[in-house]
C-alpha cells in the first residue's frame, strides 16, 4: 500500500517541478538568437516530458487509494489548479517552442514531434487530471 502522505509530496513536489521547467523554457525561448541555443530548449522539453510522464503516474496511484486520510483538501486544490491553469500554460509553452523550432531546419523534426507527442500527452494530462479528480471527490463524499 502506497503512504498518501508520500504520494501526496510526490505530486506537490512534481507540479513545482514542472512550473519551474516551463518558466525556464519560456525564457529559453524568447532568449534563443539562433540555432546554438535550441538545444537547452530541447532539452527542458525532454525534462517536461519526463516529469508529465511522472505525473501520470502519480495520478494513476491516487486513483488506485481507497482513501485520501486528510489529503483530501491539498490534492483537490493541487488538481485544480493544474486542470484550470497548469496544463493550459504547459500547452501554450510548448506551441510556442514547437514555433519556434520550425524555424530551424535542423530542429523542424523535434517540432513536429512536439505536436505529435507533448501536446498529445498535454491533453491526456487534462483527461487524467479530470478522472483523478472525480474519483477524489466521489471517494470524499462516499
Amino acid at each position: 500500500m502506497v503512504d498518501i502522505a508520500i504520494l501526496y509530496r510526490n505530486l506537490e513536489s512534481n507540479v513545482l517541478r514542472r512550473d519551474r521547467i516551463g518558466r525556464k523554457l519560456r525564457k529559453s525561448c524568447g532568449r534563443s538568437s539562433g540555432e546554438k541555443e535550441l538545444s537547452t530548449v530541447v532539452d527542458q522539453v525532454k525534462s517536461l516530458r519526463t516529469s508529465r510522464r511522472a505525473l501520470f503516474k502519480i495520478l494513476s496511484r491516487l486513483r488506485e487509494l481507497e482513501s485520501f486520510e486528510g489529503f483530501e483538501e491539498p490534492l483537490s486544490t493541487i488538481i485544480e489548479y493544474m486542470l484550470a491553469v497548469g496544463v493550459h500554460i504547459e500547452r501554450e509553452i510548448l506551441i510556442d517552442v514547437a514555433e519556434l523550432l520550425r524555424k530551424y531546419e535542423s530542429t523542424k523534426t523535434y517540432a513536429e514531434e512536439i505536436y505529435g507527442t507533448d501536446v498529445v500527452e498535454v491533453e491526456k494530462l487534462s483527461e487524467d487530471l479530470k478522472t483523478t479528480y472525480a474519483v477524489l471527490k466521489a471517494r470524499c463524499s462516499g
